[in-house]
């Protein structure tokens, strides 16, 4: 029997001699792919999550599109599109498959490519872990994680940033008035001559070290961090000489200030990013409120140990401690104000821990809890420095979300809001918030206005804030073509600088 000819073969489909590199079976001549249409389904079938692809699969001009307009479904079609795909199996992953991995139905992720965009952050991250989705690449960021790497450059030529389109990253550079106060955290206050403000041979007077702490916390909430760490740091190391050689009479109302101002450093530097130290502080501070013989000052160092485990990630064991001040100070919040003000910001830094970990229901319940302390207090007051109160509550519930994605509830809060209630640090991270989310929407102009307008009150607390140089960042990043003048010389402000 003689062989097919040439003609025959291209008949039949199997010219080349083409097989699948999954069974051997002769592919057909239309099958571009490298397996058969069998082994296709087969190994479609298998995909049960999924996989684990390198870096460069996400490096095409279809997802770099996906990715610019921030809408989700669109990542979702460049994701089923890529040529990955056609050449393994000759055509797209289908929208069932896709849907198998997210929980979703074929329709769902039909709706999700074609529709409005997502904008609940939970369901944002929810999706990009699945799909393993670079960090870098997205438009939102992940609980305690953020995209921009710190990298300082200046153009050589010019000595001016260069924000032509490119990746964007955060740079700052610590103050030496903050770089003093983390150098008394380490020194544990034996080198007096060094921080303190009297000689070691003398003590300073317990009215100076309240006045100073006074001070200290007056700067603080005013947005003036410098001013207020240069302060701290000598009343830490004048406290820590006070607490060693005051009379034992005296040792309750020196713990008090002692407690106080390391929750005062907390603060600080948590506002600049020195989350750990903070985390040191308030610990520090939790242990010197055991002899304050006060339970809204040891409630109050609770709130703030609380705090520095929600700002490093650790947002259950937060919520764990919130619960438990909240139980301890529930005795004595009865005709005690500043009490009653602990314990309702307690539930405040709860809803935030709350609302980052993704329990939008808990975080709700903790900011009732909050709002009901607020009634009771009935009004807004500055108990313990803590600007507590309705309007607090308010801020609260416009910053928790933003974490939950429900930009509604941010939008709508201008026309009910009245931020002049309360400090300038509090207005000003109301206004981050309301310029981080016209950002995550897409109105570029509005988040310009309402960081310019954050700046103007708080200078020092924008220029220094994380949620600024993520927020200027996303908008250099968004800009078609060169930033404007505006957003370049903010951007220049906040240090918000070119990758390399």
């Amino acid at each position: 029997m003689s062989a097919p000819s040439p003609q025959q073969r291209r008949a039949s489909g199997t010219v080349g001699g083409r097989r699948c590199s999954g069974c051997g079976t002769v592919l057909a001549a239309d099958n571009t792919a490298h397996v058969c249409g069998k082994c296709h389904r087969e190994q479609r079938d298998q995909l049960g999550k999924p996989p684990q692809l390198k870096d460069d699969f996400f490096e095409t001009d279809d997802f770099r599109a996906a990715f610019a307009s921030q809408h989700i479904g669109k990542v979702f079609k460049a994701y089923r599109m890529h040529p990955h795909h056609l050449r393994m199996y000759g055509k797209a992953l289908n929208q069932e498959l896709l849907g198998r991995w997210l929980g979703l139905n074929q329709a769902q992720v039909s709706k999700i490519e074609t529709g409005k965009p997502e904008y609940n952050l939970e369901t944002l991250r929810n999706y990009a872990k699945i799909l393993h989705l670079p960090e870098r690449l997205l438009w939102f960021d992940f609980p305690g994680r953020s995209r921009f790497r710190v990298l300082e450059r200046t153009s050589p030529e010019t000595n001016q940033l260069d924000l032509r389109p490119s990746r964007i990253t955060e740079t700052w550079q610590i103050s030496p008035a903050i770089a003093d106060l983390c150098g008394v955290l380490a020194d544990y206050g034996f080198n007096a001559i060094q921080f303190g403000s009297l000689p070691p041979d003398r003590y300073p007077s317990i009215g100076n070290l309240e006045s100073d702490l006074k001070v200290a916390f007056d700067a603080y909430q005013q947005s003036r961090f410098a001013i207020a760490a240069g302060r701290i740091s000598t009343l830490l190391a004048d406290a820590q000489v006070a607490f060693r050689g005051c009379q034992e009479t005296d040792r309750t109302r020196v713990s008090r200030v002692l407690a106080l101002a390391y929750q005062a450093a907390a603060s600080v530097l948590g506002k600049v990013g020195q989350s750990d130290l903070a985390w040191i502080a308030a610990e520090r501070g939790m242990a010197a409120a055991e002899n304050a013989d006060s339970p809204a000052i040891r409630g109050s160092l609770i709130r703030s140990v609380a705090f520095s485990l929600h700002s490093t990630g650790r947002y259950e064991p937060a919520m764990r401690l919130v619960e438990s001040g909240a139980g301890y100070l529930e005795s004595a919040i009865s005709g005690d104000n500043a009490a009653l003000s602990v314990y309702g910001t307690l539930f405040l830094v709860g809803s935030m821990a709350a609302a980052r970990f993704g329990d939008g229901s808990k975080s709700a319940d903790y900011l009732n809890e909050a709002g009901d302390a607020a009634q009771r207090l009935g009004g807004n007051a500055n108990h313990l420095w803590t600007a507590f109160g309705p309007t607090n509550v308010a801020i609260h519930r416009v910053n928790t979300a933003v974490e939950l994605g429900d930009f509604q509830t941010v939008l709508d809060s201008g026309l009910i809001l009245n931020i002049d209630a309360v400090p300038t640090e509090r207005r000003a991270r109301y206004l981050l918030d309301v310029a981080r989310t016209y950002s995550m929407i897409g109105n570029q102009e509005d988040a310009l206005g309402a960081m310019i307008t954050a700046e103007r009150i708080a200078p020092e607390q924008v220029r220094q804030h994380y949620l600024s140089r993520k927020v200027v960042a996303a908008l250099v990043r968004s800009s078609s073509g060169k930033p404007s003048i505006e957003l370049d010389k903010l951007a220049k402000r906040v240090n918000v600088t070119e990758q390399i």
